[in-house]
Protein backbone atom coordinates (compact mmCIF):
# COMPACT_ATOMS: atom_id res chain seq x y z
CA UNK A 1 0.00 0.00 0.00
CA UNK A 2 1.24 3.39 -1.29
CA UNK A 3 1.07 6.21 1.73
CA UNK A 4 -0.06 9.48 0.72
CA UNK A 5 1.73 12.40 1.51
CA UNK A 6 -0.18 13.44 4.42
CA UNK A 7 0.00 9.97 6.12
CA UNK A 8 3.96 9.99 5.48
CA UNK A 9 4.04 13.16 7.02
CA UNK A 10 2.14 11.94 10.00
CA UNK A 11 4.13 9.09 10.29
CA UNK A 12 7.49 11.31 10.48
CA UNK A 13 5.89 13.33 12.89
CA UNK A 14 5.01 10.14 15.27
CA UNK A 15 8.38 8.78 14.45
CA UNK A 16 9.92 12.49 15.62
CA UNK A 17 7.73 12.35 19.09
CA UNK A 18 9.16 9.14 19.50
CA UNK A 19 12.69 9.60 19.37
CA UNK A 20 12.48 12.76 20.69
CA UNK A 21 15.02 13.27 23.65
CA UNK A 22 13.28 13.67 27.23
CA UNK A 23 16.15 16.33 27.74
CA UNK A 24 14.72 18.33 25.44
CA UNK A 25 11.43 18.66 27.57
CA UNK A 26 13.47 19.81 30.87
CA UNK A 27 15.35 22.36 29.14
CA UNK A 28 11.94 23.91 27.19
CA UNK A 29 10.51 24.23 31.56
CA UNK A 30 13.71 25.76 32.97
CA UNK A 31 14.33 28.27 29.87
CA UNK A 32 10.57 29.13 30.56
CA UNK A 33 10.94 29.83 33.68
CA UNK A 34 14.30 31.05 33.84
CA UNK A 35 12.70 33.81 31.52
CA UNK A 36 9.42 34.11 33.86
CA UNK A 37 11.97 34.94 37.10
CA UNK A 38 14.55 37.10 35.18
CA UNK A 39 11.44 39.72 33.99
CA UNK A 40 9.88 39.59 37.81
CA UNK A 41 13.56 40.29 39.47
CA UNK A 42 13.59 43.10 36.84
CA UNK A 43 10.46 44.54 36.82
CA UNK A 44 9.33 44.14 40.42
CA UNK A 45 12.31 44.20 41.90
CA UNK A 46 14.85 46.53 39.74
CA UNK A 47 17.80 43.54 39.45
CA UNK A 48 19.81 44.22 36.52
CA UNK A 49 20.92 42.65 34.16
CA UNK A 50 23.28 42.13 30.73
CA UNK A 51 22.80 41.43 27.10
CA UNK A 52 25.95 40.42 24.60
CA UNK A 53 27.68 38.45 22.18
CA UNK A 54 28.49 34.88 22.29
CA UNK A 55 32.14 35.93 22.63
CA UNK A 56 31.42 37.04 25.92
CA UNK A 57 32.60 35.67 29.26
CA UNK A 58 29.59 34.74 30.87
CA UNK A 59 30.95 33.27 33.99
CA UNK A 60 31.96 37.02 35.27
CA UNK A 61 28.35 37.51 35.40
CA UNK A 62 27.47 34.56 36.56
CA UNK A 63 30.34 35.25 39.59
CA UNK A 64 28.76 38.09 40.30
CA UNK A 65 25.09 36.87 40.25
CA UNK A 66 24.21 39.49 37.65
CA UNK A 67 21.82 37.55 34.83
CA UNK A 68 22.94 37.57 31.58
CA UNK A 69 21.43 37.29 27.93
CA UNK A 70 23.30 36.13 24.63
CA UNK A 71 22.19 37.67 21.29
CA UNK A 72 22.72 35.37 18.98
CA UNK A 73 20.94 32.61 21.44
CA UNK A 74 17.77 34.92 21.94
CA UNK A 75 17.54 35.23 17.85
CA UNK A 76 17.46 31.77 17.70
CA UNK A 77 14.66 31.53 20.11
CA UNK A 78 13.32 33.91 18.20
CA UNK A 79 13.37 32.25 14.75
CA UNK A 80 12.51 28.36 16.63
CA UNK A 81 9.47 30.51 18.00
CA UNK A 82 8.75 31.38 14.35
CA UNK A 83 8.48 34.63 15.22
CA UNK A 84 11.40 36.08 13.03
CA UNK A 85 9.74 37.08 9.99
CA UNK A 86 7.36 38.92 11.75
CA UNK A 87 10.27 40.98 13.92
CA UNK A 88 13.00 40.92 10.72
CA UNK A 89 9.81 43.23 9.16
CA UNK A 90 9.55 44.97 12.05
CA UNK A 91 13.29 46.35 11.72
CA UNK A 92 12.57 47.44 8.72
CA UNK A 93 9.97 49.27 9.61
CA UNK A 94 11.92 51.21 11.73
CA UNK A 95 14.93 52.09 9.32
CA UNK A 96 17.17 49.35 9.15
CA UNK A 97 17.79 47.84 6.20
CA UNK A 98 16.63 44.85 4.86
CA UNK A 99 20.41 43.75 4.13
CA UNK A 100 21.00 44.08 8.17
CA UNK A 101 21.98 40.63 9.29
CA UNK A 102 19.20 39.42 11.69
CA UNK A 103 21.46 36.69 13.41
CA UNK A 104 22.29 38.94 16.37
CA UNK A 105 19.61 41.78 15.83
CA UNK A 106 16.42 40.40 16.80
CA UNK A 107 16.95 40.68 20.27
CA UNK A 108 17.41 44.44 19.46
CA UNK A 109 14.07 44.44 17.36
CA UNK A 110 12.33 42.80 20.52
CA UNK A 111 13.12 45.44 22.62
CA UNK A 112 12.13 48.15 20.20
CA UNK A 113 8.62 46.79 19.64
CA UNK A 114 6.95 47.81 23.04
CA UNK A 115 3.70 47.85 22.29
CA UNK A 116 3.41 44.40 21.14
CA UNK A 117 1.92 41.51 23.90
CA UNK A 118 2.65 38.57 22.00
CA UNK A 119 6.80 38.32 22.70
CA UNK A 120 8.88 35.10 22.79
CA UNK A 121 8.05 33.83 26.90
CA UNK A 122 6.81 37.39 27.30
CA UNK A 123 9.84 39.67 25.65
CA UNK A 124 12.84 41.16 27.60
CA UNK A 125 13.22 44.27 30.14
CA UNK A 126 16.02 46.57 28.93
CA UNK A 127 19.07 45.53 30.13
CA UNK A 128 21.52 47.66 32.28
CA UNK A 129 24.97 46.48 30.29
CA UNK A 130 25.53 45.68 27.11
CA UNK A 131 28.58 43.93 26.20
CA UNK A 132 30.02 42.76 22.48
CA UNK A 133 32.47 43.31 19.92
CA UNK A 134 33.70 46.41 18.69
CA UNK A 135 32.45 48.28 15.67
CA UNK A 136 29.51 45.97 16.32
CA UNK A 137 26.49 48.65 15.75
CA UNK A 138 23.81 46.79 16.38
CA UNK A 139 24.74 46.47 20.47
CA UNK A 140 25.84 50.27 20.24
CA UNK A 141 22.21 50.98 18.78
CA UNK A 142 20.74 48.48 21.55
CA UNK A 143 22.74 50.33 24.47
CA UNK A 144 21.57 53.83 23.45
CA UNK A 145 17.72 52.30 23.13
CA UNK A 146 18.33 50.87 26.35
CA UNK A 147 20.16 53.68 28.23
CA UNK A 148 22.87 50.94 29.44
CA UNK A 149 27.05 51.15 30.07
CA UNK A 150 28.19 49.70 26.46
CA UNK A 151 31.44 47.43 27.00
CA UNK A 152 33.29 47.14 23.98
CA UNK A 153 35.51 43.98 23.39
CA UNK A 154 38.38 43.54 20.71
CA UNK A 155 39.85 40.56 19.69
CA UNK A 156 43.77 40.77 19.06
CA UNK A 157 44.83 39.65 15.86
CA UNK A 158 45.80 36.35 15.35
CA UNK A 159 49.65 36.45 13.84
CA UNK A 160 51.03 33.06 14.15
CA UNK A 161 47.96 30.65 13.28
CA UNK A 162 48.30 26.99 14.20
CA UNK A 163 46.00 24.88 12.10
CA UNK A 164 45.87 21.76 14.40
CA UNK A 165 44.81 24.27 17.10
CA UNK A 166 42.29 21.89 18.52
CA UNK A 167 45.18 19.31 19.64
CA UNK A 168 46.45 22.07 22.04
CA UNK A 169 43.36 24.41 23.12
CA UNK A 170 42.81 22.38 26.71
CA UNK A 171 45.81 22.29 28.22
CA UNK A 172 48.67 24.24 26.16
CA UNK A 173 46.41 27.32 25.71
CA UNK A 174 49.36 29.79 27.07
CA UNK A 175 51.28 28.47 24.07
CA UNK A 176 48.83 28.50 21.56
CA UNK A 177 47.10 31.92 21.94
CA UNK A 178 50.31 33.46 22.75
CA UNK A 179 50.92 35.71 26.09
CA UNK A 180 51.08 38.75 24.47
CA UNK A 181 47.57 38.63 23.18
CA UNK A 182 46.18 36.83 26.52
CA UNK A 183 47.36 39.88 27.87
CA UNK A 184 45.39 42.05 25.86
CA UNK A 185 42.47 40.55 26.41
CA UNK A 186 43.09 40.22 29.95
CA UNK A 187 43.09 43.90 30.10
CA UNK A 188 40.11 44.46 28.64
CA UNK A 189 38.52 41.94 30.46
CA UNK A 190 39.77 44.14 33.99
CA UNK A 191 37.75 46.89 32.37
CA UNK A 192 34.71 44.94 32.08
CA UNK A 193 34.78 43.58 35.68
CA UNK A 194 34.68 46.66 36.80
CA UNK A 195 31.94 48.17 35.18
CA UNK A 196 30.22 44.93 35.65
CA UNK A 197 30.63 44.95 39.30
CA UNK A 198 29.62 48.90 39.52
CA UNK A 199 26.24 47.61 38.12
CA UNK A 200 26.02 44.74 40.39
CA UNK A 201 26.41 46.17 43.44
CA UNK A 202 29.21 43.59 44.37
CA UNK A 203 33.23 42.81 44.11
CA UNK A 204 34.22 40.05 42.27
CA UNK A 205 35.89 36.82 43.91
CA UNK A 206 37.84 35.36 42.02
CA UNK A 207 37.51 31.91 44.34
CA UNK A 208 34.21 31.97 43.31
CA UNK A 209 35.06 32.37 39.45
CA UNK A 210 37.89 29.47 39.19
CA UNK A 211 34.48 27.29 40.52
CA UNK A 212 32.67 28.47 38.17
CA UNK A 213 35.09 27.72 35.34
CA UNK A 214 35.76 24.77 36.88
CA UNK A 215 32.22 23.60 36.62
CA UNK A 216 32.27 25.11 33.05
CA UNK A 217 35.38 22.70 32.44
CA UNK A 218 32.90 19.86 33.39
CA UNK A 219 29.88 21.06 31.36
CA UNK A 220 32.06 20.74 28.39
CA UNK A 221 33.16 17.33 29.32
CA UNK A 222 30.23 15.92 28.49
CA UNK A 223 29.38 17.80 25.60
CA UNK A 224 32.86 16.53 24.59
CA UNK A 225 31.27 12.86 25.52
CA UNK A 226 28.33 13.13 23.62
CA UNK A 227 30.02 14.54 20.48
CA UNK A 228 32.63 11.10 20.61
CA UNK A 229 29.21 9.15 20.92
CA UNK A 230 27.43 10.58 18.08
CA UNK A 231 30.84 10.26 15.90
CA UNK A 232 31.45 6.87 17.15
CA UNK A 233 28.42 4.90 17.50
CA UNK A 234 26.81 2.81 14.75
CA UNK A 235 24.21 5.36 13.67
CA UNK A 236 23.25 8.73 15.00
CA UNK A 237 20.99 8.22 18.73
CA UNK A 238 20.13 12.05 18.68
CA UNK A 239 18.63 14.57 15.95
CA UNK A 240 21.14 17.38 15.57
CA UNK A 241 18.78 19.81 15.94
CA UNK A 242 17.74 18.83 19.53
CA UNK A 243 21.63 18.46 19.94
CA UNK A 244 22.03 21.83 18.65
CA UNK A 245 19.19 23.21 21.10
CA UNK A 246 20.69 21.34 24.02
CA UNK A 247 24.05 22.61 23.19
CA UNK A 248 23.43 26.10 23.60
CA UNK A 249 20.40 26.06 26.14
CA UNK A 250 23.27 24.45 28.49
CA UNK A 251 26.04 27.05 27.26
CA UNK A 252 23.57 29.86 28.10
CA UNK A 253 23.48 29.06 31.51
CA UNK A 254 27.12 27.94 31.82
CA UNK A 255 28.62 27.58 34.96
CA UNK A 256 25.41 26.91 37.03
CA UNK A 257 25.10 24.10 38.73
CA UNK A 258 21.81 23.45 36.46
CA UNK A 259 23.89 23.82 33.55
CA UNK A 260 25.76 20.92 34.48
CA UNK A 261 23.37 19.00 36.10
CA UNK A 262 21.58 19.28 32.58
CA UNK A 263 25.10 18.48 30.33
CA UNK A 264 25.31 15.20 32.59
CA UNK A 265 21.46 14.05 31.96
CA UNK A 266 21.98 15.00 27.99
CA UNK A 267 25.30 12.68 28.26
CA UNK A 268 23.87 10.06 29.96
CA UNK A 269 20.74 10.42 27.49
CA UNK A 270 22.55 10.23 24.46
CA UNK A 271 24.64 7.50 25.83
CA UNK A 272 21.38 5.24 26.97
CA UNK A 273 20.01 5.41 23.52
CA UNK A 274 23.67 4.59 21.69
CA UNK A 275 23.69 1.42 24.18
CA UNK A 276 20.84 0.49 23.34
CA UNK A 277 20.86 1.05 19.86
CA UNK A 278 17.55 3.35 19.57
CA UNK A 279 18.67 5.23 16.02
CA UNK A 280 16.85 8.08 15.01
CA UNK A 281 17.15 6.97 11.53
CA UNK A 282 17.45 3.23 11.32
CA UNK A 283 17.60 3.00 7.45
CA UNK A 284 20.72 5.84 7.60
CA UNK A 285 22.40 5.96 4.73
CA UNK A 286 24.52 9.21 4.20
CA UNK A 287 25.70 11.20 7.08
CA UNK A 288 25.67 15.00 6.56
CA UNK A 289 27.25 18.22 8.68
CA UNK A 290 26.42 22.03 8.93
CA UNK A 291 29.30 24.30 8.28
CA UNK A 292 29.01 27.24 10.03
CA UNK A 293 25.40 28.57 11.68
CA UNK A 294 22.79 26.29 11.78
CA UNK A 295 19.40 26.73 10.64
CA UNK A 296 17.70 27.82 13.67
CA UNK A 297 14.52 29.15 12.18
CA UNK A 298 13.76 25.09 11.38
CA UNK A 299 15.82 23.14 13.42
CA UNK A 300 12.83 20.61 12.13
CA UNK A 301 13.51 20.72 8.12
CA UNK A 302 16.41 18.27 7.98
CA UNK A 303 14.15 15.11 9.34
CA UNK A 304 11.95 14.37 5.82
CA UNK A 305 15.12 13.84 4.46
CA UNK A 306 15.64 10.55 6.84
CA UNK A 307 12.87 8.56 5.07
CA UNK A 308 13.54 9.98 2.07
CA UNK A 309 16.84 9.15 1.13
CA UNK A 310 18.18 8.14 4.78
CA UNK A 311 20.19 11.08 5.42
CA UNK A 312 20.79 12.41 8.65
CA UNK A 313 22.81 15.59 10.01
CA UNK A 314 25.40 14.53 12.62
CA UNK A 315 27.43 17.73 13.41
CA UNK A 316 27.76 20.92 13.45
CA UNK A 317 29.90 23.87 14.94
CA UNK A 318 28.21 24.54 18.18
CA UNK A 319 28.95 20.54 19.90
CA UNK A 320 32.32 20.60 18.28
CA UNK A 321 33.15 24.04 19.18
CA UNK A 322 31.65 23.97 22.92
CA UNK A 323 34.31 20.63 22.82
CA UNK A 324 37.14 22.05 21.37
CA UNK A 325 37.04 26.04 21.44
CA UNK A 326 35.74 26.02 25.57
CA UNK A 327 37.93 23.50 27.43
CA UNK A 328 40.47 25.64 29.14
CA UNK A 329 42.17 23.29 32.11
CA UNK A 330 44.53 25.00 34.75
CA UNK A 331 42.45 27.47 36.42
CA UNK A 332 44.75 28.85 39.21
CA UNK A 333 43.95 31.92 37.35
CA UNK A 334 40.50 31.97 36.21
CA UNK A 335 40.31 35.17 34.39
CA UNK A 336 43.33 34.69 32.63
CA UNK A 337 42.04 31.51 31.39
CA UNK A 338 38.35 33.11 29.98
CA UNK A 339 40.83 35.98 28.28
CA UNK A 340 42.79 32.27 26.34
CA UNK A 341 39.33 30.87 25.19
CA UNK A 342 38.04 34.49 23.99
CA UNK A 343 41.05 35.98 22.16
CA UNK A 344 41.09 33.38 19.37
CA UNK A 345 37.50 31.56 19.36
CA UNK A 346 35.87 33.09 15.70
CA UNK A 347 38.74 32.74 14.31
CA UNK A 348 39.38 28.57 15.34
CA UNK A 349 36.22 28.01 13.76
CA UNK A 350 35.67 30.85 10.50
CA UNK A 351 39.45 31.67 8.94
CA UNK A 352 40.94 29.95 6.16
CA UNK A 353 43.47 27.61 7.22
CA UNK A 354 42.28 26.90 10.81
CA UNK A 355 38.71 26.38 10.10
CA UNK A 356 39.19 24.77 7.12
CA UNK A 357 41.36 21.98 8.91
CA UNK A 358 39.32 21.91 11.95
CA UNK A 359 36.42 21.64 9.05
CA UNK A 360 38.02 18.64 7.81
CA UNK A 361 39.05 16.80 11.14
CA UNK A 362 35.24 16.74 12.00
CA UNK A 363 33.86 15.32 9.01
CA UNK A 364 36.30 12.50 8.59
CA UNK A 365 35.72 11.74 12.50
CA UNK A 366 31.69 11.84 11.91
CA UNK A 367 32.43 9.71 8.45
CA UNK A 368 30.61 12.49 7.13
CA UNK A 369 29.61 12.27 3.30
CA UNK A 370 28.65 15.80 2.82
CA UNK A 371 28.16 19.62 4.46
CA UNK A 372 25.48 22.39 4.27
CA UNK A 373 26.50 25.81 4.23
CA UNK A 374 24.04 28.61 5.00
CA UNK A 375 24.94 31.62 3.11
CA UNK A 376 28.33 33.09 4.63
CA UNK A 377 31.30 35.85 4.63
CA UNK A 378 34.34 34.84 2.59
CA UNK A 379 35.91 32.95 5.69
CA UNK A 380 33.31 30.18 5.36
CA UNK A 381 33.39 29.86 2.13
CA UNK A 382 37.18 29.43 2.29
CA UNK A 383 36.00 26.39 4.98
CA UNK A 384 33.98 25.08 2.17
CA UNK A 385 36.48 24.57 -0.05
CA UNK A 386 39.03 23.02 2.30
CA UNK A 387 36.03 20.14 2.72
CA UNK A 388 35.45 20.32 -1.46
CA UNK A 389 39.33 19.59 -1.37
CA UNK A 390 39.06 16.63 0.59
CA UNK A 391 36.42 15.01 -1.18
CA UNK A 392 33.08 16.27 1.53
CA UNK A 393 30.62 18.00 -1.00
CA UNK A 394 29.46 21.28 0.28
CA UNK A 395 25.69 22.77 -0.75
CA UNK A 396 26.15 26.76 -0.21
CA UNK A 397 22.49 28.24 -0.24
CA UNK A 398 21.66 31.86 0.46
CA UNK A 399 19.34 31.59 3.51
CA UNK A 400 19.29 33.57 6.75
CA UNK A 401 20.06 31.21 9.87
CA UNK A 402 17.15 32.95 12.03
CA UNK A 403 15.13 35.08 9.01
CA UNK A 404 11.58 33.83 7.99
CA UNK A 405 11.88 35.87 5.16
CA UNK A 406 14.90 34.19 3.47
CA UNK A 407 12.86 30.62 3.50
CA UNK A 408 11.34 28.86 1.25
CA UNK A 409 10.22 25.52 2.05
CA UNK A 410 9.20 23.45 -1.33
CA UNK A 411 12.57 24.96 -3.15
CA UNK A 412 15.02 24.46 -0.32
CA UNK A 413 13.46 20.87 0.43
CA UNK A 414 14.24 20.03 -3.79
CA UNK A 415 17.81 21.56 -3.52
CA UNK A 416 18.86 19.86 -0.90
CA UNK A 417 16.80 16.77 -1.78
CA UNK A 418 19.17 16.78 -5.23
CA UNK A 419 22.39 18.11 -3.64
CA UNK A 420 21.98 14.30 -1.66
CA UNK A 421 20.80 12.45 -4.92
CA UNK A 422 23.58 14.29 -7.15
CA UNK A 423 26.50 15.16 -5.43
CA UNK A 424 26.32 13.07 -1.75
CA UNK A 425 25.05 9.63 -3.41
CA UNK A 426 27.58 10.24 -6.17
CA UNK A 427 30.48 11.12 -4.34
CA UNK A 428 30.02 7.99 -2.20
CA UNK A 429 29.51 5.96 -5.17
CA UNK A 430 32.92 7.34 -6.48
Amino acid sequence: MTLTDTEREASRRRHEQQTQLEVSRTLRAYQREWFAQLRRDVFENGRPYAIGGALVPHEIFEALDLPFITDVWYSGLVAARRQSAYYSDFLTSQGFHRGLSRYGALILAVLMDEDNPDKPWGGLPKPALVVNGLGDRGSDVLAEFSRAVRIPLEMPVLDQPIPNWWEMSRWQWEDLDRSYRIDVMLEQFKDLVAAAEKIAGKRLDMDRLREIVDRVNQQEGYFDEVRTIIATAEKLPARLGEVMSQTMGIQWHRGTQWALDQARAFRDEVKQRADERQWVCPNERYRLMYVGAGLWQNLDFFTEFEERYGAVFVRSNYLSIASDGYLRFDTRDPLRCLASRYCTISEQMHIPGLGGAWAVWEARRHRVDGGLSLGGWWGQRMVNVALEEAGIPVLEWDVDPVDANTWDQAEFSQLVGEFIEQRVAGARAS
